[in-house]
């Protein structure tokens, strides 16, 4: 029987499966032990040097709640999700603190402007 090979296909799933496992603050052993791989079995995984097992990706997808395509998402589109993580990376009391801050630096005005403009957005 022949091996196969491991592809940049490989190493890209295995890059996004180390990060997203990484965002969910879970480590290499607890998901190891969700999904029902040896800890070494997932970090070859996750460093691309083995080829991961269709029903270990799926399973990995369900744990961490994330679609499965998304493993599988182009270098592009990675690039874009990198920017966008960036701005999504900030917490909803980060956003209500630094509103609150700048809220204080407008004047009446500005502020009056602010809402008005918010009203719109949301309708």
């Amino acid at each position: 029987m022949s091996k196969l090979t491991v592809t940049e296909a490989d190493k890209l799933i295995g890059k996004r499966i180390q990060q997203r496992r990484k965002e969910s603050k879970l480590t290499a052993a607890s998901l190891s032990e969700k999904i029902g791989v040896s800890q070494q079995q997932l970090s070859r995984y996750e460093r691309g040097t083995n080829k991961i097992n269709v029903s270990h990706l799926i399973d990995i997808a369900a744990y961490l709640d994330t679609p499965i395509s998304w493993f599988f998402t182009s270098h592009d589109e990675e690039i874009k999700q990198e920017s966008d993580k960036v701005y999504l990376s900030v917490k909803t009391e980060e956003l209500k603190t630094q509103l609150d801050t700048l809220w204080t630096k407008l004047s009446t005005e500005q502020q009056h402007a602010f809402v008005v403009l918010l009203d719109k957005l949301i309708k």
